[in-house]
């Protein structure tokens, strides 16, 4: 998946004061960014898979698998511009520990798979629901960690306001009117 280069169309207004100068300048950043993410993979013939990463750079350092051909970026959560490696990593690892909470088996076994050799866990889910996974993953970036991810409000209609959700950029695998029913899945109030 590649990152789709936004184009900030808010002009400054010319007698803003140094804070509001400041605050649009921070804001066309965030919005122009093409790097800082955490995504949620998916395969493309086993919807009980998901996989959860990051990446400083751009997503199409992430968007393909040797070992696995099938894997794909369902969606992208755009990080603010500022945010650091160490802030990145350890929004990740709480987040996917949460997920190893939430998603067992009936014995209380994690649904989170380990590597094989090392017995370490991976980022990767099996026998999953995926789009519970998504709304999980979503919430879970939104109730702890919102400000360090951009925002998006979300309207259906000309001023008609449904509700606020992280900014995620979704595969081009799926349509604008798929893409709107799962923003719909995210809007928080």
């Amino acid at each position: 998946m590649k990152s789709k280069q936004l184009e900030y169309g808010l002009e400054l207004d010319p007698n803003a004061c140094y804070k509001m100068e400041s605050i649009h300048n921070q804001s066309k950043e965030n919005f122009e960014s093409v790097v800082n993410w955490l995504y949620l993979g998916a395969d493309l013939y086993d919807n009980g898979y998901a996989k959860i990463g990051l990446t400083m750079g751009d997503l199409r350092t992430r968007s393909s698998s040797s070992a696995n051909p099938n894997f794909y970026i369902f969606c992208a959560f755009k990080c603010k511009s500022n945010i650091t490696k160490p802030e990145i990593n350890e929004i990740e690892k709480n987040a996917l520990k949460y997920l190893e909470r939430l998603f067992i088996y009936d014995n209380g076994s994690t649904k989170r798979a380990s590597h094989a050799d090392s017995g370490r866990m991976s980022e990767c889910f099996y026998h999953i629901d995926f789009i519970e996974v998504f709304t999980e993953f979503h919430n879970y970036l939104y109730d702890h960690y919102a400000n360090y991810f951009n925002r998006a409000g979300f309207e259906s209609y000309p001023d008609v306001y449904e509700g606020e959700y992280l900014f995620c950029q979704f595969t081009d695998r799926i349509s604008q009117d798929e893409t709107n029913r799962y923003i719909r899945m995210l809007l928080q109030n």
